[in-house]
């Protein structure tokens, strides 16, 4: 047990600098009603140039960085019996294929379709738009939940594959187990705020057009077996014919587009 505290002690470590430049960024901000015209301000300027936004959020929400750690195919939760599991795969992904499309019973005799939504919804997994937007393949993304938000990286997901006639052939699930919290929730920065720092690192071009913005746990670094955590914004982009991922530090909004 103390070696357990003491490699949690460990992470907290690793971001306490984060914190530090945190609570120095929040001093210095300016007031409310001044970040709100000046975000309107930069909203009206990115319209009259055609780029094109849905409708966004300026809800202020609260979230903390958390820890876990990558399941082996052991264990990981396993899959409807009426799949068949595979030898594919690596150490850390169970794979199965579809052998019927028919509806199965549970054991409270609730019948639930064997569709990507149910099994996905069974496990705790969602949709990810954005993932599943970003695929050329027309494979499905979904994504686990860790403390009520969905995850951006390849060890939470469950990926679900098509044949040319848009049936489900195949899923690789891949699972994030022991998470927890390294601190008290703080604020997040609103899809509004996000949207406007986005435009400030010229992320965003004259025509280019934003999906609607997701909160998201993503990868920030790695600690003695245990991935860290952190909450962002991540939209959908498109310029022309091409379409990226671009992702906000939801504490700092700092850029965390590749």
């Amino acid at each position: 047990m103390q070696f357990k505290r003491l490699k949690v002690l460990m992470l907290v470590l690793f971001i306490l600098l984060d914190i530090f430049l945190f609570n120095w960024w929040q001093a210095g901000r300016v007031t409310p009603n001044q970040v709100a015209d000046a975000n309107a301000s930069i909203i009206s300027e990115m319209r009259k140039q055609n780029i094109k936004l849905t409708r966004y959020s300026t809800t202020i929400r609260y979230k903390s960085y958390l820890a876990a750690q990558h399941a082996d195919k052991q264990a990981i939760t396993a899959l409807p019996e009426d799949l068949t599991v595979t030898a594919a795969g690596d150490n850390e992904s169970l794979v199965a294929d579809f052998k019927t499309n028919r509806l199965m019973k549970k054991d409270d005799n609730k019948l639930v379709s064997l569709t990507p939504a149910g099994i996905a919804k069974a496990a705790g997994y969602r949709l990810n738009p954005i993932l599943t937007a970003n695929k050329t393949n027309g494979d499905k993304v979904y994504s686990q939940q860790l403390n009520g938000l969905p995850v951006m990286t390849d060890a939470g997901t469950m990926v679900f594959q098509y044949d040319k006639n848009d049936k489900p052939i195949r899923v690789v699930k891949r699972q994030l187990i022991h998470s927890q919290k390294l601190r008290d929730d703080r604020p997040l920065i609103s899809e509004e705020e996000a949207i406007v720092d986005l435009y400030r690192y010229n992320e965003i071009d004259s025509g280019d057009r934003l999906s609607a913005g997701g909160l998201y746990y993503d990868k920030t670094l790695s600690v003695n077996g245990y991935d860290i955590y952190l909450p962002v914004w991540a939209f959908e982009a498109y310029s022309g014919h091409e379409k990226y991922i671009l992702k906000i530090n939801a504490f700092t909004g700092d850029n965390l587009s590749t």
